[in-house]
C-alpha cells in the first residue's frame, strides 16, 4: 500500500484554521500531495472557502454565509476552531486560495448542500475557474448532493467527479456509477471492505473519511483504499511512513 495517499481535510482542520490560505500552506508544508476543501456562494456571487452554511463555528461572527459579501467574509477572523493560531486569517475566495491550492498535485473541491439552482451556479463558476487556470486534470469535484454532481456531468462531462456518502447501502455505489464518477468517497464508520472492493471492480478510486487515528489508518489499509482525508496529518503521516 505504498501508493496510499493522505489528503488534507479542509487543509488540516484540527491543526490549522480550516479552509484558509494559512491552513492550506500548513498542509503543503507538511508534505501532503493532496488537499480537500469546500465552496459556497457569498452574497455577491463569489465562491468562498467554507464548510458550514453559517460562519458561527469557525469565525468571530454569526449568520448565514449567503448573507455576507466576499469582502465581509475575508474580514472575519476564522481561527475559532484553532484559537492558538498566531495570526488572524479570513475566509478566502476560491480565486484568492488558488495560488496556494495549486501547489498541490491533487485538489478536491466539495460543493456543499444548497438549493439546486445555487449548486448549479457554483458548478458553473467552478468549471469556468478551473478552465481559466488550466488545472482540470488536477481537480476532483465532489459532493454529497447528487444534483451538484449531475450539474458538473452535464456542463463538463470530462471533469473528474466524486460522490461522497456512507456507502452502507447499494444505492450509493449505484448513484456514483450513474453520475459517471471516477471516485467514491466512503465513510470509514459506515462503509466496508466489500463495498471498497466493489467500487474498485467498477474502476473507481476510493477515498475514505476521516482517517484521524491509528485504528482508522489500519482500516484504510486493510480495506485497500487508495486515499483518505485527514484532520490531523502531522499525527498520521509518521504512522503511514511506518507502513
Amino acid at each position: 500500500m505504498s501508493s496510499f495517499q493522505l489528503v488534507g481535510h479542509r487543509g488540516a482542520r484540527k491543526e490549522a484554521p480550516e479552509n484558509t490560505i494559512a491552513g492550506f500552506r500548513y498542509a503543503h508544508d507538511l508534505g501532503l500531495g493532496a488537499v480537500e476543501t469546500d465552496v459556497r456562494l457569498s452574497r455577491d456571487g463569489q465562491l468562498v472557502m467554507i464548510h458550514d452554511a453559517t460562519v458561527d463555528r469557525t469565525t468571530n461572527a454569526s449568520g448565514p454565509v449567503s448573507d455576507f459579501t466576499a469582502a465581509e467574509l475575508a474580514a472575519m477572523d476564522a481561527r475559532a476552531e484553532v484559537p492558538d493560531w498566531p495570526e488572524a486569517v479570513g475566509i478566502p475566495t476560491l480565486e484568492q486560495a488558488l495560488e496556494t491550492l495549486t501547489l498541490f498535485p491533487l485538489i478536491q473541491i466539495e460543493i456543499k448542500r444548497d438549493t439546486n439552482d445555487r449548486m448549479e451556479a457554483i458548478a458553473k463558476i467552478l468549471l469556468e475557474t478551473i478552465k481559466a487556470r488550466d488545472i482540470g486534470d488536477r481537480v476532483i469535484l465532489s459532493s454529497f448532493e447528487a444534483p451538484a454532481i449531475e450539474a458538473i456531468a452535464r456542463l463538463a462531462p470530462e471533469q473528474r467527479r466524486a460522490f461522497i456518502g456512507a456507502y452502507d447501502t447499494p444505492e450509493f455505489l449505484e448513484t456514483a456509477l450513474r453520475l459517471g464518477c471516477s471516485q467514491a468517497d466512503i465513510s470509514l464508520e459506515k462503509g466496508s471492505a466489500e463495498v471498497v472492493a466493489q467500487a474498485h471492480e467498477q474502476g473507481l478510486r476510493v477515498v475514505g473519511f476521516q482517517c484521524n487515528t491509528p485504528e482508522a489508518l489500519d482500516r484504510c489499509l486493510a480495506w485497500k483504499m487508495d486515499a483518505a482525508t485527514c484532520d490531523v496529518p502531522s499525527s498520521i503521516l509518521p504512522l503511514l511512513a511506518e507502513n
